[in-house]
């Protein structure tokens, strides 16, 4: 199989990039900015939801951005060096959805932070602009809709990863070059890990929806939505 003809390249790009997404944007602009610790307010998680809560749209949305930014750098540095090292479309696929899985899991789950990080949102987001510009700008638009039908972000995490799970593995299933070359569990596994990440970080997130105290994001007030 072509792919494991390059596993060290894969994997040791693959932990810088886990490495590298350990930075936590939210625990540095909090920080720097507001001189708190944003893990120490709210509900204490460091990510884009948390920052829009505690200090504003502004700050919400530089955090979004440069974890997005994660994702988007992470996948295309996997194609831009894959491209160069083997030009094979099979490795420069997985290569892409490898790194930006490890983008993703660098974010949840960081090794300095005790393995204490932001959900991932954001981060796939940008991994999966570049993956599937197309689709993933669909999930983007029906997923802001449910946000401002429902003003809960975690609907919307929940809908887009789930959706993105389910279009990708129809794509695999649906490409021949992947198929025919025996790497199809491969991208399954990887896109699975995605969504799986996601979710188990909004665990909490998923219990309070169901027992129907989940928070509201506040993003109504953008839109001068009035809240009940």
């Amino acid at each position: 199989m072509i792919i494991l003809d390059f596993w060290w390249q894969l994997l040791l790009g693959g932990v810088l990039v886990y490495l590298l997404c350990n930075i936590n944007y939210a625990v540095l602009i909090s920080k720097t900015f507001k001189k708190k610790d944003i893990r120490t307010c709210g509900s204490g998680n460091p990510g884009t939801t948390n920052m829009l809560r505690s200090f504003g749209f502004g700050y919400g949305a530089l955090t979004f951005a440069l974890d997005a930014l994660k994702g988007v750098l992470s996948v295309t540095a996997a194609l831009l060096i894959f491209k160069a090292v083997s030009g094979e479309y099979v490795v420069l696929r997985f290569a892409g959805y490898f790194w930006g899985m490890c983008a993703i899991l660098g974010h949840v789950f960081p090794v300095f932070l005790r393995f204490k990080g932001g959900k991932g949102f954001a981060t796939t987001i940008g991994a999966f602009i570049v993956l599937n510009p197309l689709w993933t700008a669909v999930f983007l638009a029906i997923g802001l809709v449910l946000l401002f039908i429902w003003d809960y972000m975690s609907v919307f995490a929940l809908f887009f990863a789930t959706a993105l799970l389910v279009q990708n593995i129809i794509c695999f299933v649906l490409d021949t070059a992947i198929v025919s070359s025996g790497a199809l569990a491969f991208f399954i596994v990887a896109v699975a890990i995605d969504w799986f990440v996601v979710i188990f970080a909004h665990r909490s997130n998923i219990r309070r929806l169901f027992g129907g105290c989940e928070n509201k994001t506040g993003t109504g007030k953008l839109f001068g939505k009035k809240e009940k």
